[in-house]
């Protein structure tokens, strides 16, 4: 189960996203997903030492490439993003505003999702887990107690990721608007100080699955479940909402 984890000890922060009032979807837990793999099984376990050996503090088996994107990823502009797009297009006021609009309200039903799901199963982070994995009844992890992740830890549970929940989300919305699976999204890292353009969903949703891995503060399960749990949230709500009108 999770726990404040270092160095700062925080407790849950902002648990009460989880039963927050969705704007489109009709209820928190509508897209929450199956369990996480059970401590003991083979998948957890890939899951874990994966985390421990590419996202610790000083890997030394994570790539430049892999460590860049794991910077990129912290905090993005995504409102810089969304604006570039829409002049990029031509787009007009309404569809702008539409665009927006649709964006933001399906990436914020996506948080409400996922901590939906961190509320309700209430994994530990890799740095509890790697730490104390000799008592997790599992033969193929061994415990770390001095392990440090490559990033800090947020101050919330593992499962599931929040930014590849709204990664999902973001990716899915943009490509539903347009129609079309080109993705064409230049977007900036606030942190990194760097731009990257992505042509493809496919490729901005694996690269921020690993980024939230190679950072050393998510499993892989919960940052591809998120993924696919965005996507389900962006289907439903854009199935529903900022559809066009009739003449």
């Amino acid at each position: 189960m999770w726990r404040p984890t270092p160095p700062g000890h925080h407790p849950f922060t902002a648990a009460w996203l989880a039963r927050l009032r969705p704007l489109l979807v009709d209820r928190p837990d509508r897209f929450r997903p199956g369990p996480p793999p059970a401590l003991t099984s083979a998948r957890y376990a890939a899951d874990l030492n994966e985390v421990k050996a590419y996202g610790a503090k000083d890997s030394p088996v994570r790539s430049p490439s892999q460590t860049d994107t794991a910077q990129f990823f912290t905090k993005l502009d995504l409102q810089g993003a969304l604006a570039d797009r829409a002049a990029r297009d031509g787009l007009d006021l309404v569809d702008t505003a539409r665009l927006f609009a649709a964006v933001n309200t399906v990436q914020a039903d996506a948080v409400i999702a996922a901590w939906d799901a961190k509320l309700h199963y209430g994994t530990w982070r890799p740095v509890t887990a790697i730490r104390e994995a000799d008592h997790d009844g599992n033969p193929l992890t061994e415990a770390d107690p001095g392990w440090e992740p490559f990033l800090q830890t947020p101050a919330h549970p593992d499962y599931l990721s929040g930014h590849t929940t709204t990664a999902g989300a973001l990716t899915r919305t943009l490509t539903l608007l347009s129609g079309d699976s080109h993705l064409d999204l230049r977007i900036t890292s606030v942190l990194a100080g760097k731009t990257r353009y992505y042509d493809s969903a496919r490729a901005y949703n694996r690269d921020c699955v690993g980024a939230r891995t190679w950072a050393g503060i998510h499993t892989r399960t919960a940052n591809t479940v998120g993924t696919r749990t965005g996507e389900r949230v962006a289907a439903w709500a854009l199935a529903r909402n900022f559809r066009p009108l009739d003449d």
